[in-house]
């Protein structure tokens, strides 16, 4: 696939004497890494890298690609989707499902995928890793490697987000663990992902909500009460935008601790968990539903 895509690069790029510090710029969108493996034949780069490589070059993507086009197998697309849209809330079947999403995709499609999508799959069962090992050496080498380009980016997009989602599991899973944790860092990234739903497609929103509310364990430890507020806006918003109410139990759930903690209104935060219980009911999703009547009982009864 794509087999002279990367002779044709370095070729270019040498033909203009462009270094490849010079040809990576800041390397936000690619570095010099990922540069050398996509000339060498050892990486396919991504649509999003491979539009960057021919602005860079001032081609056509049709030029470099010899109007091959560059596309993922719409199975593995799919599978890629499942992960992302299947919520387990410590159900053994979902946890299952997972598992065999994992493994079709490593036993069919992991060796043939460009290297940023390889990262993604490895994001994504590195997160398992840390949650269930409550070891966070599962997700540090990639967050070492690829988490600073993130943070240089004003937009992000789903590959983005998911890197992310790893970095907030493994700071919940540290407590906030200073070899990982810069205040100064998580203060832009939470700026920044609360603008994101302006910029991203409909259907990477979803994705979006999952990793803001997968976060608010963080915020309410920092006592954050201002971030948190504009926090529920935004998945409420994204919630109404996509007509997709899977989270609004979690939503909820924020709302009630933000009631209790920050305004000290327990009427109102029965008014969240009240609807918290009510959402749960509707998805069926009894094991939720368990899961919140504890967790307001703790709630309730720690207030202060």
């Amino acid at each position: 696939m794509l087999e002279d895509f990367g002779e044709r690069v370095k070729h270019l790029r040498l033909e203009k004497g462009l270094t490849k510090e010079v040809f990576c710029q800041d390397e936000s969108e690619l570095s010099m890494r990922q540069l050398t493996r996509i000339e060498s034949g050892q990486s396919v780069p991504t649509l999003r890298k491979a539009v960057y490589i021919a602005e860079r070059l001032g081609v056509t993507l049709d030029y470099l690609t010899d109007g091959k086009g560059i596309d993922l197998p719409n199975r593995y697309k799919k599978l890629k989707y499942l992960l992302l849209r299947t919520p387990t809330y410590g159900d053994q079947e979902k946890l299952a499902e997972r598992e065999a999403y994992f493994d079709e995709i490593f036993n069919h499609f992991y060796d043939i995928l460009p290297e940023e999508e390889q990262l993604v799959v490895d994001a994504l069962q590195s997160k398992l890793d840390v949650h269930f090992s409550e070891n966070i050496d599962f997700g540090v080498g990639i967050l070492n490697d690829y988490f600073d380009q993130i943070l240089m980016r004003k937009r992000y997009q789903l590959n983005d987000l998911i890197i992310i989602d790893l970095y907030f599991s493994c700071l919940t899973i540290s407590d906030l663990s200073p070899d990982i944790f810069d205040l100064d860092k998580y203060d832009k990234l939470m700026h920044l992902l609360l603008k994101q739903s302006a910029h991203l497609p409909l259907e990477d929103l979803f994705v979006l909500n999952n990793v803001l509310l997968n976060n608010f364990g963080i915020l309410l430890l920092l006592e954050k009460y201002d971030v948190i507020k504009k926090l529920i806006t935004v998945a409420n918003n994204i919630m109404m935008k996509t007509s997709d109410f899977q989270k609004k139990p979690i939503v909820s759930m924020l709302e009630w601790k933000y009631c209790l903690l920050a305004e000290k209104n327990d009427i109102e935060a029965r008014k969240s968990y009240d609807s918290a219980i009510l959402f749960a009911k509707l998805t069926e999703n009894s094991i939720l539903k368990e899961k919140l009547e504890k967790e307001w009982q703790k709630d309730f009864q720690n207030r202060t």
